[in-house]
């Protein structure tokens, strides 16, 4: 799995755990419409902190909390 699709999964289960779409995402995270759409559509190599960040605070969780993730296991990712 490459890191952004780690990333559009991690997005995935916050959204679903907190029933929330992608549009309110967007609209509180303050992510580009076009921004939000290259990363579901894997049509982007890397997320940028600030994305990470902006996502984050959406959540209420740390960056720490959002990477602690399985999806995250470096033995599991690979670099584009």
């Amino acid at each position: 799995m490459t890191l952004s699709m780690a990333f559009k999964e991690r997005i995935t289960e916050l959204l679903l755990a907190n029933n929330m779409s992608k549009y309110r995402l967007e609209k509180d995270s303050g992510l580009t419409h076009s921004a939000l759409r290259h990363i579901f559509n894997g049509n982007t190599k890397d997320v940028s902190m600030s994305s990470v960040a902006k996502v984050c605070k959406v959540f209420k969780i740390t960056m720490a909390e959002f990477m602690a993730s399985p999806l995250f296991n470096l033995e599991d990712i690979y670099f584009e």
